[in-house]
């Protein structure tokens, strides 16, 4: 039980740190955006040698008998990628492009075949009509995206931003959520 608690206060270590990378990199974005190509590739970077290692640490101590050990194999993928994103940042700035807008379209697409399921479930409401607006309009984000990503520097700082827009926000519901968690511990303990 003890490991859980611990889990849950590393919820609330973990949405603090994608709350500072997030602000950093929309800021960065917005001031100079060079460096927030660099933190956010360094950012990723520390985080692949952290799983890498905890990977390698598994496999070996945990899976002592195993022939092939696919924690070991990941745990060495993820630092060879945090080594190549350390030796040169600059290739994240294409990557994220590139991640955002396949992220955009497939959203829309699954909110068409949710608004489609929806009508074919024959459920009524206002919804359904929001679920096609904002599709068509992830889709169309999506698309201008791969068309203008190499044509204009502003765009790539607007898809930064954005993305150091939603690191935030997801930041900020995982610290509520571990918030919570740690407050449902405390209340369930003094029951």
């Amino acid at each position: 039980m003890k490991k859980l608690g611990e889990q849950k206060w590393m919820l609330i270590v973990y949405s603090v740190l994608l709350i500072t990378i997030g602000l950093l990199e929309f800021i960065l974005s917005i001031v100079k955006f060079s460096a927030a190509v660099q933190v956010m590739s360094y950012s990723l970077a520390v985080g692949l040698f952290i799983v890498g290692l905890m990977h390698i640490i598994v496999s070996l101590v945990a899976d002592t008998k195993a022939f092939f050990k696919a924690a070991l194999v990941l745990g060495c993928i993820a630092i060879a990628i945090g080594v190549i994103l350390c030796i040169n940042p600059n290739i994240m700035q294409g990557f994220v492009v590139l991640f955002v807008a396949i992220l955009a379209i497939a959203l829309g697409a699954v909110l068409i075949a949710k608004a489609i399921i929806a009508i074919v479930y024959k459920y009524r409401g206002f919804w359904i009509f929001l679920y096609f607006l904002f599709a068509i309009l992830c889709i169309t984000f999506g698309i201008l995206i791969l068309v203008f990503e190499r044509k204009d520097i502003i765009a790539a700082q607007i898809i930064f931003a954005s993305t150091g827009a939603f690191i935030m926000v997801v930041g900020i519901f995982l610290l509520i959520a571990g918030i919570k968690a740690v407050t449902q511990k405390n209340e369930s303990n003094q029951q």
